[in-house]
């Protein structure tokens, strides 16, 4: 079996049965809805997460992305995920299970009725090119223990298929009809966290923000040397070889 697959179900793995009768119900006014609705670059999705499988996919899927409709209902999660950037898969999974662990032990039954989920992810079309999706999910079917198994998601692409920070977000509509954001991280941001000491981050945001190895001295009230030692440790670390992939990487993921 698929590994992503294998990590979907782990975190994914529903205490009581799925109840199809329910969510049916909801399923046939999506589809009178999709029907009606103007095609568009963009598609419906209602995914059983315990099942690791789709109730629905919308009538624009093959449009938008130029595969195989039809083997989403047959084949499920593992024909979807195939088309996964395979460098950024294992960190949507990650995504995947912190927004779970933050809904299941941060939130109460009530406010996973009323969030709205939202990230980002690349993937790999009909024609071998690779397309940003933007997903706002919305759990509608909950098991016994109140974790969200089945969501209706809304996925767009956007922008020009170049690489995009990934970010995800928990919404909670409150009492006051407004949505309040629970939870965000940028996990590109995080990706530098991980690696490098707070010194390190002070120097690569002042170098993200064209100051001079003088300037970076100066405003951390180190030597210039001290600043060039930590260069070369940051550039190690990070696995680049230039200052500029550092500010070009920083730009591109938005990382401060």
């Amino acid at each position: 079996m698929n590994k992503a697959i294998v990590s979907y179900k782990k975190i994914f793995d529903a205490d009581s049965p799925y109840d199809g009768a329910v969510v049916m119900k909801y399923i046939e006014r999506l589809k009178k809805l999709d029907d009606h609705t103007p095609s568009m670059e963009s598609f419906i999705l209602v995914t059983n997460t315990s099942r690791q499988s789709y109730e629905y996919v919308g009538n624009d899927f093959e449009k938008t992305l130029g595969l195989d409709r039809k083997r989403m209902f047959s084949e499920g999660l593992s024909y979807y995920l195939s088309h996964y950037h395979s460098e950024e898969l294992p960190l949507l999974l990650n995504i995947f299970e912190e927004l779970m662990n933050f809904t299941m032990t941060k939130m109460t039954l009530k406010q996973r009725q009323r969030v709205i989920y939202t990230w980002n992810y690349r993937i790999r079309n009909g024609k071998g090119q690779y397309k940003n999706m933007y997903v706002q999910q919305t759990p509608i079917f909950f098991d016994l223990k109140g974790m969200p198994i089945i969501g209706y998601s809304h996925n767009s692409i956007v922008g020009d298929g170049s690489p995009s920070p990934m970010i995800a977000t928990c919404k909670y509509l409150n009492e006051q009809e407004e949505f309040e954001t629970l939870f965000y991280k940028n996990y590109f941001q995080e990706a530098f966290l991980q690696v490098l000491t707070k010194r390190e981050m002070e120097v690569v945001k002042l170098l993200a923000n064209s100051y001079t190895t003088k300037e970076i001295a100066q405003k951390l009230y180190i030597s210039e040397q001290t600043v060039g030692v930590h260069r070369k440790n940051i550039l190690g670390k990070l696995e680049m070889r230039t200052t500029a992939e550092i500010i070009e990487y920083c730009n591109k993921y938005h990382v401060f």
